[in-house]
């Protein structure tokens, strides 16, 4: 809050208003909006322009690096909610389990309990649910693309009843979804080898991306320009190898298959 008070401060006393700073970064008024207002962090690229624009000496950016970015991470934990429901695009990469906005009642309740999560199982199972109508609601859903290896396939969580069903899920998803795409890297691409763990990128209106990192013991937020430019360029090489719409929908389905004779 205080380094979006001085940004407003910054832009007064510069005599301009919001519109037009809007306009000299290229990005939306809604978005300067919220950088003033501290609902969302400006990345570190725009703050040092503004810096330099508003005479600010390096203030802005020190503010930014020293007493902001260290609470980002669980600033953003709380807030993921509101990320995906504002954004444009969603990307993802998912090595271990089905991406959150696409599990099933039963999958997620698997994922959750083995996760020794102490909160109420059954509530966080209803808030992931919830989450999930972002894709089906009827203005303006996110575009969703999810990149999910094969082995998350053949993975058991829930057992192979639960499989059966979220593969299945999986599959109707990609066919009947116009904003969602499911493709799956096969087993034997050679890019396996470069799995590092998940990721989603959520691209804003204006061209402001965030991206998301977690493992088993701690998770980022990252706005870094550079580090979105790596986690792009990711994406692009296991996309390059995953399969296209059909061949994914065949192999959801063949292995739902398989699931069902394993009951």
């Amino acid at each position: 809050m205080f380094l979006a008070r001085e940004l407003r401060r910054g832009r007064e006393a510069k005599g301009m208003s919001r519109a037009a700073l809007a306009k000299a970064f290229y990005v939306s008024e809604v978005l300067v909006r919220q950088w003033e207002t501290g609902h969302r962090i400006p990345v570190a690229d725009h703050v040092a322009k503004l810096d330099e624009l508003f005479d600010a000496r390096g203030i802005l950016t020190r503010i930014r690096e020293e007493l902001v970015k260290v609470s980002v991470p669980l600033e953003w934990f709380g807030r993921w909610v509101e990320v995906e429901g504002r954004a444009i695009a969603l990307w993802t990469f998912q090595h271990a389990l089905v991406p959150g906005l696409l599990q099933t009642e039963d999958y997620a309740r698997a994922v959750l309990h083995a996760g020794d999560h102490r909160a109420d199982i059954e509530e966080m199972v209803a808030a992931r649910m919830d989450r999930q109508r972002i894709l089906t609601r009827e203005e303006d859903p996110p575009t969703f693309v999810a990149l999910i290896a094969e082995c998350v396939l053949n993975q058991n969580v829930g057992g192979p009843e639960t499989m059966a069903d979220q593969l299945i899920r999986l599959a109707e998803i990609a066919e009947q979804e116009n904003n969602v795409f499911i493709q799956i890297i096969p087993a034997a691409a050679p890019v396996c080898a470069a799995f590092n763990g998940p990721f989603v990128i959520a691209s804003f209106d204006g061209g402001t991306d965030v991206a998301y990192t977690d493992n088993a013991v701690s998770s980022e937020v990252i706005e870094d320009l550079e580090t979105l430019i790596r986690l792009r360029r990711i994406l692009d090489v296991y996309r390059a190898e995953a399969l296209p719409k059909q061949a994914s929908l065949d192999i959801l389905v063949r292995m739902a298959e398989q699931w069902k004779t394993r009951h």
